[in-house]
């Protein structure tokens, strides 16, 4: 099985980079195939208002990188009360219907603030939602972020734990949703 996890920043320093490492981590250790998708790796082509129609070769490359996942695991960091713009902007360059349609995806919010994520994660889940993705409905919420990660990993010990049963039942709902009938 292919998993994709997505670091739904770009930001410079971002605590999401080390999680969405982590995560990767996690299915490596369950066996998987995993492609790390880093929103830092877009390219300035994807601002072209041509982009909607023609994409430039360097962002094909990151849509079919997407598109050849059996599940999708979605790093998403608040910013400003809800997901980054260049996760949505990368989320309009995939193709309608097969972009997400049946895809099953799961999420994991990282926030500095108390609310953990929580509206970040539900807003980029509508639009998930909308485009017919299967959701995975056991999330993850991290709050505190500045105090969670300590020579680059996780330092709680339950965040880590929790993270990483997420892993093995999104392994499963991913087996789960391939051999089902259509």
């Amino acid at each position: 099985m292919h998993i994709v996890v997505v670091c739904g920043t770009n930001r410079e320093g971002a605590l999401s980079r080390l999680l969405a490492a982590e995560v990767a981590e996690s299915y490596r250790e369950l066996q998987q195939s995993v492609d790390l998708l880093d929103m830092a790796e877009l390219p300035a082509e994807i601002l072209a208002p041509s982009a909607y129609k023609e994409q430039a070769a360097n962002v094909r490359a990151l849509v079919e990188r997407f598109l050849n996942a059996d599940g999708v695991v979605f790093i998403v960091p608040e910013y400003n009360g809800s997901y980054p713009g260049i996760l949505k902007l990368f989320v309009d360059m995939l193709p309608y219907p097969q972009g997400f349609d049946s895809r099953p995806c799961a999420f994991i919010g990282l926030a500095a603030g108390q609310f953990m994520s929580l509206r970040a994660v539900e807003h980029f889940q509508q639009v998930a939602g909308y485009r017919n993705a299967h959701l995975y409905p056991r999330r993850l919420f991290i709050g505190d972020s500045f105090r969670q990660f300590v020579n680059g990993k996780l330092a709680n010990d339950d965040l880590s734990q929790r993270l990483r049963e997420q892993a093995g039942g999104f392994v499963k709902y991913v087996q789960i949703i391939h051999t089902a009938p259509k």
